[in-house]
């Protein structure tokens, strides 16, 4: 398939709302899986050992295997009449030195966004209980049990990384639509996780999956939630 049939649909010669970035988010995920070939599409997410005390550096390794690259450069291709905002949604964000300088000032730190803290915090613990737990199992319970931990493994590292790519989205004006679409896409996962605990935890009957790890998830969501009000408040 022509690369540029997977962008046909999106209108690059507007402002682009929240849908509008989900839509194109859309058109690089499945341009990015058709170009990779069977084995890389089937390849589990890393198991990677976290160090250290602190989170954010800590996820680093995860963020930057899965979250920024990997997508092909194809906006250049599609140009036809100058974007209206930004000139290529693909390319970092570098606002303006007068802007305020939290963390949507220029150069600031993913860091510096405590819900990314908290939401690698929650990828952290949730890997290392998953880790504690099989751990203790043997390997026919493995074997029958362990897609679906590896699959709340994968929700709970991706809540963190969609926040971290909307972060380098930005917060321009125009940018800070795409950042909201990421966030949403980081409530989306932090829910799978809640479902998965659920129910994991009730076949599993594990305490520390029911009260922490479950307790966690409903605050990171709530979280979320509130962290997302507050790019929409500065939107306005």
């Amino acid at each position: 398939m022509d690369e540029k049939e997977f962008f046909s649909k999106i209108d690059f010669n507007k402002t682009w709302d929240e849908e509008d970035w989900e839509k194109f988010f859309r058109a690089q995920d499945d341009y990015r899986l058709a170009t990779q070939n069977k084995e890389v599409r089937k390849k589990p997410m890393s198991k990677l050992r976290f160090q250290g005390t602190d989170e954010v550096a800590a996820f680093e390794p995860i963020v930057r295997e899965y979250g920024f690259g990997g997508v092909p450069s194809i906006v250049h291709q599609l140009q036809g009449l100058p974007f209206v905002g930004d000139e290529d949604p693909e390319a970092d964000y570098h606002p303006a030195t007068n802007e305020d300088p939290h963390y949507w000032g220029e150069g600031a730190p993913l860091a510096t966004v405590l819900i990314y803290r908290d939401c690698c915090r929650f990828a952290i613990c949730t890997s290392q209980e998953i880790d504690r737990y099989l751990k203790m199992r043997g390997p026919a319970y493995k074997k029958k049990y362990n897609a679906e931990f590896e699959t709340l493994r994968f929700h709970a590292n991706w809540v963190a990384i969609n926040v971290a790519e909307g972060h380098r989205t930005g917060y321009s004006d125009d940018r800070i639509r795409g950042n909201i679409a990421k966030c949403k896409r980081a409530l989306k996962h932090a829910d799978i996780c809640m479902s998965l605990l659920t129910r994991i935890s009730t076949r599993t009957r594990s305490a520390r999956l029911r009260r922490e790890l479950f307790a966690f998830a409903v605050q990171l969501r709530n979280g979320l939630f509130a962290w997302i009000d507050e790019l929409r408040d500065r939107d306005r």
